[in-house]
């Protein structure tokens, strides 16, 4: 079927023998030479039933997954035409989309020296946050627009499965207060929506590039912060680098917003996901606590936030 989609752009397909699956079975990454030029070709198809070991699949769970495509090859073509300076993202070269079937051929950017990363530097973290810095930037307010109404794959919303797999919890019973928080929060832009550090690449310059857009849309630019330090950091190295960090980030949002906005609303946007930052921890705890209890990433750090946000509740 991948070939069937390129036939319609490409001569000349080679493929590179290099390709890796797709989360559950969903499709391939390939990389490919299509009419000589070096491309990454992202190709899903959604089964009728996925296999995972964590979970079984309901309808609402296959349906959120070949959205999830779909707002992604919708994203790179709205970007495509729309670039924001600042906010590199691999150029689009071509998409196609038919029936639960999408293909996404993507310029190869490793061929412009960007190199993915799994050790990581304080000066490579600084240049990934800058970057979502730029991002929520450009894109505050614009929430309703680009991608899902509420981005991330964690929200209340969307995991409705898993928060009746939860056992009794406080996180159970105040799941929809947390989401309320977050969603109903006045300042919004759009997020990445799945800030792994899997999903970004840096080139001997510090230059980032962020990629896998499945979750865009709607939220607090915090939520991709806290994602990103789940995929980057043990407990230890939260209590020592999260909160600096996260200044490091408000700092990089503040200059930025200021270029559009004024001082007053700089602040408040500042303020309010300031705010958000143990709120959007125990949202994503919730979500951890439906899908697989025993994650590595529930830690005391996490707890902590937990526990600030119930308490808030509460008192």
């Amino acid at each position: 079927m991948l070939y069937q989609f390129l036939s319609e752009q490409f001569s000349e397909v080679i493929d590179k023998d290099k390709h890796t699956l797709l989360w559950s079975g969903c499709g391939e990454v390939r990389k490919m030479c299509l009419d000589e030029q070096n491309v990454v070709v992202k190709f899903s198809y959604v089964p009728k039933q996925l296999v995972h070991r964590h979970i079984q699949q309901s309808d609402f769970a296959l349906s959120r997954k070949r959205t999830s495509y779909k707002i992604e090859l919708t994203f790179y073509q709205w970007f495509h035409t729309n670039p924001k300076a600042g906010c590199q993202i691999p150029e689009l070269i071509f998409s196609s989309q038919k029936n639960n079937a999408t293909c996404l051929v993507l310029a190869d950017f490793s061929y412009q020296g960007f190199v993915q990363h799994t050790d990581v530097s304080m000066q490579q973290h600084h240049a990934i946050l800058s970057w979502l810095a730029r991002f929520h930037s450009q894109f505050i307010n614009q929430s309703e627009q680009i991608g899902w109404q509420q981005g991330g794959y964690w929200h209340l919303a969307t995991r409705p499965d898993e928060w009746q797999r939860m056992h009794h919890h406080g996180l159970k019973t105040q799941a929809q207060y947390i989401d309320d928080l977050v969603t109903h929060c006045p300042y919004r832009c759009v997020i990445h929506g799945d800030a792994k550090v899997a999903n970004f690449a840096l080139d001997n310059h510090l230059n980032v590039i962020g990629y896998d857009f499945q979750y865009v849309g709607g939220g607090v630019g915090v939520q991709d912060v806290m994602l990103y330090f789940t995929s980057v950091f043990d407990e230890t190295s939260l209590f020592n680098h999260a909160d600096r960090l996260l200044e490091y980030y408000l700092k990089q949002l503040n200059a930025h917003l200021r270029i559009n906005h004024s001082t007053d609303y700089v602040i408040n946007v500042i303020n309010s996901w300031r705010a958000l930052w143990p709120v959007v921890w125990a949202d994503f705890h919730r979500f951890l606590l439906g899908w697989k209890p025993d994650h590595v990433k529930i830690n005391q750090y996490m707890l902590e936030h937990t526990n600030a946000t119930l308490a808030q509740n509460r008192g």
